[in-house]
């Protein structure tokens, strides 16, 4: 078995593995709540996805002035040891181990 290792573009973690090819494996730091350091829960919205607004439509808000939510439909992991929530859309980084 060889040592195979790369490095995760979200976080600049170096990962290793014992392989004997090339493998993708999925870096954890999308978990990983960055105001505290602690590991985020899944956040799943109270309300069904279509009841939530569009603020990427223009036609919805034609002066630009309503204010954004941090709970949207793109959220995926929250930390509630903040307040108020910390919401985070960011998605799992494949790393490629060579």
């Amino acid at each position: 078995m060889g040592m195979v290792q790369g490095v995760c573009g979200g976080c600049g973690k170096t990962i290793r593995r014992d392989s004997p090819v090339p493998v993708v494996v999925t870096c954890d730091c999308y978990k990983v709540c960055p105001l505290c350091g602690s590991v985020m829960e899944p956040y799943a919205p109270e309300l069904a996805p279509r009841t939530f607004r569009n603020e990427e439509d223009p036609s919805w808000d034609l002066l630009s002035q309503a204010e954004k939510s941090e709970s949207s439909v793109n959220a995926v992991y929250v930390c509630r040891l903040h307040s108020p929530p910390y919401f985070s859309d960011r998605l799992p980084v494949e790393v490629v181990l060579e």
